[in-house]
């Protein structure tokens, strides 16, 4: 022990000194730091034994196909699907888990439960991280996993636009539209990633964009080769016929086998068609093409080849005068197949329904008469008789499948997708154009193809899905670049899906494209032109805008889209002089009265000049006019008391109101750069709300697409929607029924939840109880019962189906012939008599999908037939719910006003229970 003493902190060895010492307490602190932070190391970066658990990073193959942004999960492995037994995903390690949850790591635990196969776990965890472009390009791949393709591309696009080099965004992008079955856009985007040289992505993405362009180029390569073979054969008879392509793609080699026969000019370039109407006669079956050669060649061709020489000119297009030509056809008996050939290529030369059916008594050809009742439909749109076109092309459909002419069946299917995107019929527009593009595909269509992809970017465009509608449209451009009418449409959606974001200068770049190829413009671009006036304007537009509205004559339009004619014009005009634009818009709102129940763009058209006219007078300061416009729009007169008025169109809002003294103030703003959000809080400027705040109730006149939405006035207001009646009020002495709906049986394929039975303490007080009940609760059982109600209970889901209605429908219990949906359609139709008050207790039964200019709500359809008063949510809503709205039907009950004894309630709930939002999305309806 000799030479070493003890000390207070312990031993201290012989022979160190001062310096020595302070080395070695340095030496201690640096192993320490080191030590901490390797520690703090592994456990960020899970270098420790939990990682392969976490990561599944110890398997040979990456679990997911997408990429994924936190660092530990995008490791490169090769990708391979699960089969057979290997579909049920590895146990989440839990432990783990929670040592990443405990340092704060939600973005890895939401990462690691998404790589074991717990979509709904990892979405829970990934929306509570921090908003970031790593975040929202993992919640695409969350959205991609689950099926939902327009979630997943708006939340791409987003990321893409901030940061276009986003390489798992950039991946994630391409999966998703190659599931969609957009071939260009995934090579494009898979090209993207291999040129970054990340080691084994860049390799991979490399093989998928070479695979999926190569089998793209197989198929485009055979139907442009077929086509331009029989271009040829048309320009030339001394072309040879291409029978082996005809073999492979019938439906084309049939229309142009028609063409071929119209444009021969002796009985000789007849016969040589009979090796293709043969092939043509295979496919199909029978000798019928083979037999209308032979009749075709015994014509006299003395007065018949002059017409088929001129004749394949206009197939050229380089015919100078069609009409001229169709008139003289008219007058020769021996080429009644090229007459018929010239009207249908012409459709701007007068024809009618008798001349078409003429030209085919005795025609056994199920593939022209199939064009002529085509054309036959399309009259009947121009003429106002949709119902019957509808009918014609359904009817068509079935007749083209039991004939076997699948490519006629595409083009049906094509028109019938038009059809309902110009009705407004979104989801049938969608399905049929879905269709269309499937069995082009299946046949090799490559034209019907890009048709098909311009008809789904219409119908999704129409219902706000930008970045899906986007999607289709930039595939539809890599597919047909020189393709003239195809680049047009396309460019003209992409300028009108700028527009719909606020993008001017981008609209204005896609329309000057949409134009660059000599296309007539139409009236699309006439809309277009009309906002770029407002917003980015140019001196050609006024000549351009106005060749566009000349074309909308009765020939090319039905009377709906020459409404929406007039009232372009009044919109561009408005800008320029206001009184004059009121007249051209007052005139469109008169010419789309007669037509209001029967079309669409009527309907549409009607909207807009009603919002153009409201937020033009905003602009010229005229702010109780705006107020006037609003009640005329929404059919009512302007409520004594305290009144908000609101409109909007585009970037523009216009609000009014009127205090307790009278008094009206408004506001007009034209700043609006982001489209309306589903809450409206903030659109009423706060000076305007400050003027309502003495008042006991207010009545709100919201414009459509306002009046679903929550959040136009604070929620410590009485406030309520006033809407059109559309029946005189029942008498007050009607006996009281109390109809309430419950435990309904909704359709197995929808899917849905089943709801607790609505609780008797929420019905207690009821005088005359009817409860409906299961297999009971039927549409037309519902139907009956209400009419005689003074008060409804509805407990069932809400849900969107365009196919059934516009809007939100009650899912009730099917009947026997299967009917299962309480649709605002069907209710407007009825007359409920005893003035109820409606609890809509439906999850977002107020919400509508969205649509530009219509609304056509469940809450407004009660109204409409009578009720007094409908409560009814835009969010989602609680199971227990009842009692809140049990609450405001006994404050009405003791004599409250509906709006007075809504807000009551809603504060009272608020202040006992904070976080229930849910109860300032209930909205009223008066």
């Amino acid at each position: 022990m000799a030479g070493m003493w003890q000390t207070p902190r312990g031993t201290r060895l012989p022979g160190r000194n001062g310096v020595t010492r302070i080395g070695g307490l340095l030496a201690l602190v640096l192993c320490m730091a080191l030590g901490f932070v390797a520690v703090r190391a592994w456990r960020q970066h899970g270098s420790g034994p939990e990682t392969p658990a976490l990561w599944l990073s110890d398997a040979p193959h990456r679990p997911l196909e997408v990429r994924l942004s936190h660092p530990a999960a995008d490791g490169y492995r090769p990708y391979a699907p699960p089969r057979g037994g290997d579909t049920l995903a590895p146990p989440v390690p839990l432990g783990a888990l929670s040592r990443l949850e405990e340092r704060g790591d939600a973005h890895g635990v939401g990462i690691s439960y998404l790589l074991h196969g717990d979509t709904e776990q990892a979405l829970a965890y990934l929306t509570r991280t921090s908003p970031s472009l790593d975040r929202d390009s993992d919640l695409a791949a969350v959205a991609i996993l689950r099926g939902r393709s327009d979630e997943a591309l708006t939340l791409l696009d987003a990321t893409l636009e901030a940061m276009p080099e986003h390489p798992q965004a950039r991946w994630n992008q391409a999966v998703m539209a190659r599931e969609l079955g957009l071939t260009l856009l995934a090579a494009t985007a898979f090209e993207a990633v291999a040129a970054k040289g990340e080691p084994g992505w860049s390799d991979e993405a490399r093989e998928q964009a070479r695979t999926l362009r190569a089998r793209f180029q197989s198929r485009a390569d055979a139907w442009k080769a077929t086509h331009e073979a029989f271009l040829a054969r048309l320009r030339s008879p001394q072309a040879p016929l291409p029978l082996e392509g005809a073999a492979r793609f019938p439906g084309m080699a049939r229309e142009s086998f028609y063409e071929l026969l119209a444009t021969a000019e002796d009985a000789a370039q007849v016969q040589e068609l009979l090796p293709l109407a043969r092939v043509l006669d295979h496919a199909a079956g029978g000798t019928l093409l083979e037999d209308t050669v032979k009749r075709v060649a015994a014509l006299d061709f003395a007065r018949r080849a002059p017409l088929a020489r001129e004749y394949a000119k206009l197939v050229q297009d380089a015919h100078p005068n069609p009409a001229s030509l169709i008139e003289r056809l008219r007058q020769e008996t021996t080429a009644k197949d090229v007459l018929l050939g010239a009207l249908l290529r012409t459709p701007g030369v007068a024809r009618t329904q008798e001349e078409l059916r003429a030209l085919t008594v005795g025609e056994p050809d199920p593939w022209v008469l199939s064009r002529v009742a085509q054309e036959v439909a399309r009259l009947e749109d121009l003429a106002g008789q949709g119902p019957q076109a509808g009918d014609r092309l359904r009817e068509m459909l079935n007749e083209c499948r039991a004939n076997k002419l699948p490519l006629r069946c595409v083009d049906v299917l094509l028109r019938l997708s038009s059809r309902a995107t110009a009705s407004n019929r979104l989801l049938e527009a969608e399905e049929s154009a879905q269709a269309a593009w499937q069995e082009a595909a299946a046949l090799g269509e490559w034209d019907r193809e890009g048709f098909a992809l311009v008809m789904l970017a219409n119908a999704t465009r129409f219902q706000v899905r930008v970045a899906l509608s986007r999607a289709y449209l930039v595939e539809s451009l890599a597919r047909q670049p020189d393709d003239c009418r195809a680049r047009t449409q396309a460019h003209l959606n992409l300028a009108s899906l700028a527009l719909m974001r606020f993008r001017p200068q981008e609209a204005r770049q896609e329309l000057e494209e949409s134009l660059a190829c000599g296309q007539s413009p139409g009236l699309q671009s006439a809309w277009i032109l009309a906002d770029l006036a407002r917003l980015a304007p140019r001196p050609s537009d006024e000549a351009r805008l106005k060749a566009a509205l000349d074309r909308a004559t009765p020939l090319r339009e039905n009377a709906g889209r020459r409404v929406l004619a007039t009232l372009i014009r009044g919109r561009f005009e408005v800008d320029r002089d206001w009184q004059q634009g009121q007249q051209v818009l007052r005139q469109a709102i008169a010419e789309a009265e007669p037509l209001l129940r029967v079309n669409a763009d009527a309907r549409d058209a009607r909207a807009v000049a009603f919002q153009t006219l409201a937020v033009s007078a905003g602009h010229a300061g005229a702010f109780r006019e705006a107020m006037n416009v609003v009640a005329e729009s929404l059919q009512v007169p302007v409520p004594e008391g305290c009144v908000l008025a609101a409109a909007v169109e585009a970037e523009r809002t216009v609000t009014v109101v009127r205090g307790t003294k009278g008094q009206v103030q408004g506001r007009y703003d034209a700043s609006r750069t982001t489209p309306l959000r589903d809450d409206l809080t903030g659109l009423v400027p706060d000076d305007l709300v400050a003027l309502l705040r003495d008042c006991p109730r207010v009545a709100v006149l919201a414009a459509p697409p306002l009046d679903s939405r929550a959040g136009i006035l604070p929620s410590d207001l009485a406030w309520s929607y006033r809407v059109s009646t559309g029946m005189q009020t029942a008498s007050s002495a009607k006996p009281p029924l109390h109809v309430v709906v419950s435990d309904v049986e909704p359709p197995m394929t929808l899917r849905l939840a089943r709801l607790p039975s609505a609780m008797d303490v929420d019905l207690a007080g009821a005088q005359r109880l009817l409860r409906l009940k299961g297999a009971q609760a039927t549409p037309e059982r519902v139907l009956e019962a209400m009419e005689q109600a003074t008060d409804i209970d509805i407990h069932a889901h809400g849900v969107v189906d365009r196919a059934l209605s516009d809007a939100t429908i009650i899912a009730l219990s099917p009947q026997q012939d299967g009917r299962y949906a309480l649709t605002a359609e069907e209710l407007r139709r009825r007359h409920l008599r005893g003035a109820p008050l409606v609890v809509l207790g439906a999850c977002s039964a107020a919400r509508l999908a969205p649509i530009l200019h219509e609304t056509s709500s469940l809450p407004q359809a009660f109204v409409a037939s009578g009720a007094r008063a409908v409560f009814a949510a835009t969010a989602e809503i609680p199971n227990d719910a009842g009692a809140f709205f049990r609450a405001v039907r006994e404050r009405i009950q003791s004599g409250e006003e509906p709006s007075q004894a809504l807000r009551a309630e809603r504060l009272d709930w608020s202040s006992k229970q904070p976080g229930m939002r849910w109860v300032n999305k209930v909205l009223l309806y008066q």
